[in-house]
């Protein structure tokens, strides 16, 4: 395959990737009463195949080109731009340590998959309720003078910490039965 087709078809890919992941972020729901305005997506699923496909700067390109349709068609309020980043950044946790574990961990794929689905859980939980906890949520309170029904410490305990507990479970567990299910299809294509 000459550099050009290889540059084309990673180009296309990427293309499929973020319009798939565009669409999946509008069939959204919450999960967990107490933080309803937090919504499970699977979204991410394009981001990690890219991410395993070409790399995390490929993951990131997807994440960013998802967020930046969904912001373009919802508007770029400052609640929008609020929640757009908030996404990209919880892709990025959940991507990066992933693509450690895909390109530089050791053992077989089903130990890497199963290393990174757990490290990239711990990250995304940490990494967003310490942003819910600091950023995001003092934000909304003061853009719309938002009270919750809960002190802002048992907000993120009881709500973001499960919240994403469950998401980074559940999109790890499909990923990985995805990228076991095509390992053997994308290591012919990718000569890996």
């Amino acid at each position: 395959m000459s550099l050009t087709h290889t540059r084309v078809q990673r180009l296309a890919v990427l293309a499929c990737m973020s319009a798939l992941a565009f669409v999946l972020m509008l069939f959204e729901f919450p999960v967990i009463p107490v933080v309803s305005y937090l919504k499970m997506d699977f979204s991410d699923l394009p981001v990690l195949i890219a991410t395993w496909l070409y790399g995390p700067v490929a993951g990131i390109i997807v994440a960013a080109i998802k967020c930046l349709l969904h912001g373009l068609m919802y508007g770029m309020s400052v609640g929008e731009l609020l929640g757009v980043l908030s996404n990209l950044l919880s892709s990025m946790s959940l991507l990066l340590p992933f693509a450690w574990f895909l390109r530089r961990g050791k053992g077989s794929l089903k130990r890497r998959l199963f290393f990174g689905g757990l490290w990239a859980t711990v990250a995304l939980t940490v990494v967003m309720s310490l942003l819910n906890y600091f950023i995001l949520t003092p934000a909304y309170m003061a853009l719309w003078g938002w009270k919750p029904s809960l002190p802002l410490p048992e907000l993120v305990a009881i709500g973001v910490v499960p919240f994403n507990l469950i998401k980074g479970i559940l999109l790890s567990l499909i990923f990985g039965f995805l990228a076991w299910s095509l390992r053997d299809w994308v290591a012919a294509r990718l000569d890996r």
